[in-house]
């Protein structure tokens, strides 16, 4: 991550509103012998594991666990509050598994000047694109013991032998998604840098599902785009301004590099999942003195040899700006 993105997101993490973790590169503190590059063969960089380690970090403690990337956006439709759109959603069935949620692209702008974001420029110069994405879940985290980056493959359509009560079944029943059809993720595709000067500012978009009603009201935008402003008007944000990028760099490379490793293959039903393992860690990103980045790193170990498997692992994780810039 760019090192001044980095630390606006240390000081959403003293404010409560986020989380970070270091999510680790795969090394080996020995090796001996020949060994496939474990990092060019795993999905998406290993993402899955990423959303399993969320999961069970939040299993005893929250409600509903979503499995999202970053530019989607789930705006509640059926209720007030996310709490009660899933409630109301899973209306007490336990042998639903997750719910799912279909993403429609969206191209749109963003905003270089940190004291100009809001919601409402984003949703207002807003534009629904003709294709769809893979939906994306969320779910009650007693349910799940793992997770895809879309939904459980482990959970999914798998026997239950016992009902809520504990209570042996006369038959074991399966439990399936349920995919929502009146509501779905705002898929933020893609973005486009503009000046404020040349926003459009339209109307609100109609919801996708069934093109009468919005996908947001009027008010709630303005609630929220007044959070944010109270949100990036304080002294500890403001300060930070000034280190921000004001120009793409990053971004166009790694889009174009995923969409050379993953998403035109996909698009061209050419996924081989017996020969291929998407991801993009031969991604090739120039380094730039006046752009440096945060990386995640650790204490790597390895294990004593044994057949056939050996164990490597690592401790101490930490954030390090001594890495670079690399996926």
């Amino acid at each position: 991550m760019v090192q001044s993105y980095f630390n606006l997101i240390k000081e959403y993490e003293k404010m409560g509103l986020v989380s970070i973790e270091p999510w680790l590169t795969i090394k080996f503190g020995i090796t001996d012998g020949p060994y496939l590059e474990p990092n060019r063969n795993v999905e998406l960089r290993n993402q899955a594991a990423a959303h399993t380690d969320c999961l069970l970090m939040y299993k005893e403690s929250a409600s509903f666990v979503g499995i999202l990337d970053m530019d989607d956006i789930l705006i509640p439709m059926n209720a007030d509050s996310y709490y009660e759109e899933f409630e109301r959603e899973y209306a007490g069935n336990w042998l639903i598994s997750a719910l799912h949620y279909d993403k429609y692209d969206y191209k749109t702008i963003k905003i270089s000047d940190i004291k100009s974001q809001s919601l409402s420029a984003i949703v207002k110069n807003a534009e629904r694109l003709s294709t769809k994405d893979t939906g994306k879940s969320f779910l009650r985290p007693e349910r799940f013991n793992s997770t895809w980056s879309h939904w459980s493959r482990a959970a999914e359509k798998q026997s239950i032998y016992f009902d809520e009560n504990g209570k042996k079944l006369e038959k074991p029943l399966l439990r399936k998604l349920k995919t929502i059809k009146n509501n779905g993720i705002f898929h933020l595709k893609n973005m486009y840098l503009k000046e404020e000067n040349e926003l459009k500012n339209e109307g609100i978009p109609l919801n996708p599902t069934d093109n009468v009603t919005q996908i947001i009201n009027e008010k709630h935008l303005k609630e929220i785009d007044s959070d944010i402003k109270r949100m990036l008007s304080l002294p500890q944000i403001t300060q930070l301004a000034d280190s921000l990028p004001k120009e793409e760099f990053y971004m166009p490379i790694i889009f174009d590099c995923y969409n050379q490793s993953f998403y035109h293959i996909r698009d061209m039903n050419q996924m081989r999942p017996d020969i291929l393992c998407v991801n993009a860690y031969s991604c090739d990103l120039p380094q730039r003195e006046d752009l440096p980045c945060i990386h995640s790193d650790a204490t790597y170990h390895s294990g004593t040899k044994m057949w056939p498997i050996t164990y490597h692992f690592a401790t101490d994780a930490f954030f390090s700006s001594d890495i670079g810039c690399y996926q």
